[in-house]
């Protein structure tokens, strides 16, 4: 998308509300008002933690707002490349801190799907996960739309990508999943709205071929795992468990908490030692005199 100039920098004749709403929401971005809070997942029943998803929050005079309030005026603006570079890079410190720690929990981000549409951004994360191991433990998610539609250049980016980190189908609204499909192109998690896995109601067209309880097996056999997402009744825990969903994410287990300051103040780690120049090779005295004459 075009990059838009910002709201400040022309005048216009008229100020209204939503007009200065935006411009609040940009200067904010541009003051680096953003926050990584984390949301688990955990495994059913157990209530384990296995894994993280980082989310995006902004700080817009002094309200802390989410995506849904921001994201829209980012996107209209050109901003949300940058948004997910921030945020990538939060991620990779907090990633790097749950490394240090012998942790091996998973932490999911996920991208805007118009980020897709700037390679630049995949090529630098390419380049920064190759340079350090520890990012094995990032994962970045996309929505179902996202993974049905990749063009030729997309799909050689991400699979450049494959073994380095992790993918995620995000915001899925068809259950009727091409597992081979996801598996090949390195997809190891599947989120699903818990809603849709309890409730589908009468379109029964998005629903999967397989049974509901069927699906998280089905998906286990391509090591592929499935998340209940947006679980925030109790009362729908027991369902969940009944339909063999092994993984859940929601308010009935934790809200979103922002990581510690110290963690993302922690020093970028060490580049690697530089090769050690190779000794000379010694060679006896009789047979540097051989080779001068």
């Amino acid at each position: 998308a075009p990059r838009a100039a910002a709201p400040w920098s022309a005048t216009p004749l008229t100020a209204t509300p939503r007009a200065d709403h935006e411009a609040e929401i940009v200067r904010a971005f541009e003051a680096d008002a953003l926050e990584i809070h984390l949301q688990p997942t955990v495994s059913l029943p157990q209530r384990k933690v296995t894994a993280y998803e980082a989310l995006a929050r902004l700080r817009v005079d002094g309200q802390l707002t989410e995506p849904e309030a921001f994201l829209p005026v980012l996107e209209r603006y050109g901003r949300t490349t940058e948004l997910d570079r921030r945020m990538l890079q939060r991620a990779a410190i907090v990633v790097r801190h749950l490394a240090r720690r012998g942790s091996e929990t998973m932490l999911t981000y996920g991208l805007s799907p118009l980020s897709l549409f700037e390679p630049g951004l995949l090529r630098e994360l390419a380049r920064t996960v190759a340079d350090d191991p520890a990012l094995a433990g990032l994962a970045i998610a996309l929505p179902q739309a996202s993974w049905q539609g990749l063009d030729g250049g997309q799909r050689g980016l991400l699979l450049s990508l494959r073994g380095r980190i992790g993918f995620s189908l995000d915001r899925a609204d068809d259950l009727r999943f091409d597992v081979a499909q996801l598996a090949g192109l390195g997809v190891g998690q599947v989120k699903v709205p818990a809603e849709l896995l309890l409730r589908p109601g009468p379109e029964r067209r998005r629903l999967s071929d397989i049974a509901i309880e069927d699906l998280a097996p089905a998906l286990a056999r391509a090591g592929i795992r499935l998340i209940a997402t947006g679980v925030a009744d109790e009362a729908d825990v027991p369902d969940l468990i009944d339909l063999d969903i092994p993984y859940a994410q929601g308010a009935a287990f934790a809200a979103p908490r922002p990581v510690r300051a110290e963690v993302l103040a922690a020093p970028p780690p060490e580049p690697p030692p530089a090769p050690a120049e190779p000794e000379p090779e010694r060679r006896p005295f009789r047979s540097v005199l051989r080779r001068a004459v």
